[in-house]
């Protein structure tokens, strides 16, 4: 894992190297970062021709808003990104609009924002295997965060490389949160945590932020935790609670939440926004039910 130093703050994202006779670089982050990412590279002995992937786990910037630049300085390299995701990486305008939108102007604090060319893009497929000459890395589609996430793993070595696929993570205190700002679909997380669970991988590679043991444990964790923010978030929806009101219950009845709100004030404020996209799944199931049904009824005479 690389470290990257983002505006003077370390923790914020990891990017994974991994090395056989090439090398692959996973979620290099934004452009801010991307001097640092270079750096890592280099103590790692890791040359031009050396780096024959950078990898996106998914589009967000925070993960690979500088993949042009960290392609310009690797020119032999390619970028790896999920076929939904491959158009809005060579042309991001859409892609900053939207991050706007939630964040304001702190997405100028990536940095520059630039399109791959698409004669640089390969898309994934799910399943398939990226041979670098002494390792092999299996990717597998694990929609839920967004429609274009995948993973990476190391399956002889029991490595799997989440991106926020499992959620947050921090080691002290250890704690496992929701990465579920709207669009999120917890359906397609769990199914997504059921596949990478399959695996059994020994290690698990957070996004944010950091490397773990017990693996499996980890998964199953966060695939319970996810369960139950659905079962409060859409209770909450039926007796017409607010999100404060809907984070409550979830603090009473989620112990690694009460850990993070004694732990980090910041983090807790994060994981309340994170319910929204909890909140817009289920109105929008809610939406999608009540329009079938309208279709579906019978005409009367």
């Amino acid at each position: 894992m690389i470290d990257a130093e983002y505006h003077g703050r370390n923790g914020v994202l990891g990017t994974y190297v991994v090395k056989g006779d090439r090398s692959m670089v996973i979620d290099p982050g934004p452009t801010a970062s991307i001097p640092g990412v270079v750096e890592g590279l280099e103590e790692l002995g890791i040359r031009h021709g050396d780096l024959a992937y950078v990898a996106a786990t998914h589009i967000h910037l925070d993960h690979t808003g500088g993949a042009w630049k960290l392609l310009e300085l690797f020119p032999e390299a390619r970028l790896h990104v999920h076929p939904r995701g491959s158009q809005h990486i060579a042309d991001p305008r859409q892609l900053e609009s939207a991050a706007r939108q939630f964040f304001g102007d702190r997405v100028d604090d990536y940095g520059e924002i630039r399109g791959v060319p698409p004669n640089k893009i390969t898309e994934s497929s799910d399943g398939e295997w990226i041979d670098l000459g002494g390792a092999r890395v299996r990717v597998i589609w694990t929609p839920g965060h967004s429609t274009h996430h995948q993973s990476y793993c190391l399956t002889e070595e029991g490595v799997t490389i989440l991106g926020d696929a499992g959620g947050f993570y921090s080691a002290s205190p250890e704690v496992i949160m929701p990465t579920s700002h709207p669009p999120f679909n917890p359906v397609k997380a769990v199914e997504s945590l059921d596949r990478l669970i399959a695996l059994a991988p020994d290690v698990v590679c957070y996004s944010h932020f950091g490397f773990a043991g017990g693996g499996v444990e980890k998964l199953r964790m966060h695939r319970s935790q996810v369960l139950l923010w659905c079962r409060i978030v859409e209770d909450g929806l039926n007796e017409g609670l607010g999100p404060e009101e809907m984070f409550k219950r979830v603090r009473s009845e989620d112990p690694m939440a009460r850990r993070l709100g004694d732990f980090s004030r910041g983090r807790e404020m994060a994981s309340l926004s994170n319910i929204a996209g909890f909140i817009e799944y289920f109105r929008w199931l809610k939406k999608s039910k009540q329009e079938s049904s309208k279709i579906d009824r019978p005409l009367t005479q």
